[in-house]
């Protein structure tokens, strides 16, 4: 059986025992508003994958003692050796130990020895969030991972809202180029492919589920709610039954979002794809433009779904989603094979 997509085979190791959020209040959940995978535009592929989460701040209610420009202190989850930091006083980013801190003004130095919990800089002024990366360290390249995925750094993470998915739908195979949705700066993969009756599949076919993970509102954003977007899911899953058998046909975990995916973005996304909008483009235009992104994937992203392995008849195609609190939601569509043989 080949390997889950995005399932993690390599332990992490950290450096302490250390468990937190890395804005104040430590010991208490922030809001994440860009998900692990989420897509994001790209100058040369069209778009790519967010390699981590960005954690909320409220940047119209910024710290005391927060510098010109500058809204909330950021700390180490971790600590350890600053192997990488952007000068001072510049829109840049850190590296600790296993975890990278983006769209920050660091206040450390590479080579200097941080502690977990340590201020390290300040979140930058429209930003309005901290990404956070996660690394595992191996003799190669380093492999990233989801800072949020079960058995991580970021405690407490509650999240009582299951996934939903809204369509299961079949297309004929298309691939098309990643555009920019209206009016905005943010990925979009168009529609293209034509739609299939699941009354009569028949040859190769794109097998596309749009699903979402909404939150549970956490701490502000009950305040700002049109900041609140769905995450991407965690973990997907199809399973194929014959109908007149019961026999299952087909079984495949689609993915897992634990480490980067190994496959385009335009291969895991399915047309009608949308990137959710950023935050300070979100605060000025959420009267009049949507918000949210919209989540298609492909249920099989590399060779699509070949019906003529299957006899004609009537199958039932079941779809599983789980967030990562490990919430489960499930979709399913009656089809008809008529490939005439």
């Amino acid at each position: 059986m080949s390997p889950t997509p995005g399932k993690l085979e390599v332990p992490q190791v950290y450096n302490d025992t250390w468990r937190g959020w890395p804005v104040r209040p430590h010991r208490q959940q922030h809001p994440i508003r860009g998900s692990f995978l989420d897509p994001r535009p790209d100058a040369e592929r069209g778009a790519v994958y967010h390699e981590g989460v960005d954690v909320a701040v409220r940047d119209d209610r910024p710290e005391r003692g927060a510098p010109p420009g500058r809204t909330h202190r950021v700390f180490a989850i971790e600590g350890g050796p600053v192997s990488f930091a952007t000068p001072r006083g510049r829109r840049g980013s850190v590296r600790i130990g296993h975890f990278g801190y983006g769209h920050i003004d660091p206040v450390v130095f590479a080579g200097e020895i941080v502690t977990p919990g340590q201020h390290i800089g300040w979140t930058w002024e429209g930003g309005w969030h901290v990404h956070l990366s996660e690394f595992v360290l191996t003799t190669g390249a380093p492999i990233v991972v989801n800072p949020l995925r079960p058995g991580g750094k970021l405690h407490p993470f509650v999240d009582r809202s299951a996934p939903e998915i809204q369509e299961i739908r079949f297309h004929a195979p298309a691939t098309p180029d990643w555009a920019r949705r209206p009016k905005t700066s943010v990925a979009r993969l168009p529609h293209e492919g034509e739609r299939l009756s699941r009354d009569r599949l028949f040859g190769r076919v794109d097998v596309r589920v749009r699903v979402s993970d909404p939150q549970t509102l956490v701490g502000w954003f009950q305040e700002l709610p049109w900041l609140a977007a769905p995450h991407h899911p965690f973990r997907l899953a199809v399973t194929i039954r014959q109908l007149q058998t019961g026999r299952v046909v087909r079984r495949r975990e689609v993915f897992r979002a634990e480490q980067m995916l190994g496959l385009p973005a335009g291969r895991h996304f399915a047309p009608g794809t949308e990137q959710n909008l950023p935050a300070n483009g979100c605060m000025a235009l959420h009267r009049s433009v949507r918000c949210d992104g919209i989540y298609w994937l492909r249920l099989f992203p590399l060779r699509y779904w070949d019906t003529t392995r299957l006899s004609d008849g009537r199958y039932r195609v079941v779809v599983r989603a789980w967030d990562v609190a490990g919430n489960l939601a499930t979709a399913e569509a009656a089809v008809t094979i008529a490939n005439g043989v």
